[in-house]
């Protein structure tokens, strides 16, 4: 039994919270903490979700002013990985945090046939740990830096560290210590450009409102109706029955980028019709993981408070042109034209990709009048089949030139991957998708493109000429590089 133990600070994991304590007890080992606040050494550190809350509360002083519903609400991951959830499952996780086995609290959530991988290291901020050794007299593991899709700190908008100490330890009963665990070697997430800083901006600030906010707990099938429902309205669906998975599939994929979606474990493969953009527009018949809603949401442009403050609904596949109003039809009539008269000698398929959902609607709703007001077809030109080997040459020349720009550029570097070239050249979906079926071009990437560790390298070359002062020592030109 412990004589005290430390009060949570606001927003720290509990993980933290028992670090903290085993410090300030000065035990030799970590299973000298369990037996103190567990009577048990076969207990495992939670980072995320711990278990055995109650056990704990027992075994520490009385005077405390937290409770094991004040810890799970406010100091672990429990809100995110339930507020997709049945209200049963997470009633049945909060039961399991609080006194039961949290050996079952992971495959409790549902996610075992998923293929995201679990990333359990340990993140900081730099400007974190020195605000919070102002404040508190010592840096602490953040909450919000721990949960999974997060790589830029909520608060100052910057990188987050990883400890690469809590990716070594191999000891699943040891409470690292944030202020014993910062090391030189630790790294930030590489590679990342305006584009996805402005994706993370808009998923932590759903984060905030999940980690907030009181949400209801909704059916297991809810999500999917919503998402139905939100596709039908951009245009990549007619139905529950009708979707047009390969319009979603590229869309999606355009939207966030390969390089994006890898960051975060959730790539798909354009030709797996289990993908799990697919089937989260699917019946579910399992849970998913909240970055995979979040990416949706966001994607769909759906506000999660209207999300959660939503009924049940249900998308029928009855839903006909009866419904739809002249008021309706006016509206798409005026943009369709409006496209038309902005593009008078462009064809249907260039002038359709410009508001694929106004194209959509008026070819389900007003298809009589999207064919009379639309360019006649032109047999030749639509006939005429691609040249791969000239598209391939002119391809080739535009990708050299974005990779000698890329290389040259006097800016703080940029990775040369696939998709950095590609949004240089305005081609990304070309070359996501019909890379095959340029040789040339694809050979000349395979040999341009770096590695980490060549950016890395690249990087450390550009600070030593561009940014230190002369003399400075080597773990200080690896930090401005942000390999450290």
């Amino acid at each position: 039994m412990a004589t005290f133990f430390p009060t949570p600070y606001e927003g720290e994991t509990f993980y933290s919270t028992i670090s903290r304590y085993h410090i300030y007890s000065a035990n030799l080992n970590s299973k000298d903490t369990l037996r103190d606040l567990f009577n048990t050494t076969s207990v495992t550190a939670g980072r995320e979700l711990p278990a055995n809350i109650d056990l704990l509360l027992k075994n520490i002083p009385n005077n405390h002013s937290f409770t094991t519903n004040d810890i799970i609400f406010n100091n672990t991951l429990y809100k995110y990985y339930t507020c997709f959830l049945t209200k049963e499952k997470a009633d049945y996780i909060y039961n399991l945090m609080a006194n039961g086995n949290g050996s079952l609290i992971f495959a409790s959530l549902g996610m075992c046939g998923n293929k995201m991988k679990n990333d359990f290291s340990l993140k900081y901020c730099p400007e974190c740990v020195k605000s919070d050794r102002s404040v508190f007299g010592e840096a602490f593991w953040h909450l919000n830096h721990q949960i999974p899709g997060i790589f830029i700190c909520p608060n100052h908008m910057c990188k987050l560290y990883i400890c690469k100490k809590s990716t070594e330890v191999k000891n699943r009963q040891e409470y690292l210590n944030l202020e014993f665990s910062i090391g030189n070697n630790d790294e930030s997430i590489v590679g990342f450009n305006n584009m996805m800083i402005e994706h993370q901006e808009r998923f932590i600030m759903n984060l905030n409102k999940i980690m907030n906010e009181k949400y209801q707990f909704k059916e297991m099938n809810f999500f999917r109706e919503y998402y139905l429902k939100s596709l039908i309205e951009k245009g990549m669906a007619e139905s529950r029955v009708k979707i047009y998975q390969q319009d979603l599939l590229r869309d999606f994929k355009g939207y966030y980028s390969e390089d994006y979606l890898s960051l975060l474990g959730c790539s798909f493969d354009l030709n797996d019709k289990y993908n799990w953009v697919t089937t989260i527009t699917r019946k579910h018949r399992k849970s998913f993981h909240p970055i995979q809603h979040l990416l949706m949401i966001e994607y769909l442009n759906i506000d999660i408070d209207e999300l959660f403050d939503s009924e049940y609904m249900e998308v029928r596949k009855d839903n006909k042109r009866s419904d739809k109003n002249d008021e309706e039809k006016k509206i798409f009539r005026e943009k369709w034209l409006e496209l038309r008269k902005k593009y008078p000698n462009k064809n249907i398929s260039f002038v359709r990709k410009l508001d694929f959902s106004t194209y959509r609607w008026l070819n389900k709703y007003d298809r009589k009048w999207l064919t009379d007001n639309s360019p006649k077809k032109n047999g030749c030109m639509n006939s005429k089949r691609i040249d791969w080997q000239k598209r391939d040459e002119e391809i080739l020349s535009k990708v050299r030139k974005a990779v000698k720009s890329i290389y040259n550029s006097k800016e703080k570097p940029e990775r040369v991957t696939v998709g950095a070239v590609g949004r240089k050249i305005g081609k990304i979906y070309l070359l996501q998708k019909s890379l095959d079926k340029m040789p040339m071009t694809k050979e000349y990437l395979q040999k341009k493109c770096e590695s980490v560790k060549q950016f890395q390298d690249r990087r450390v070359k550009w600070v030593r000429e561009n940014v230190t002062i002369n003399g400075e020592s080597e773990w200080i030109v690896m930090r401005k590089a942000g390999i450290r």
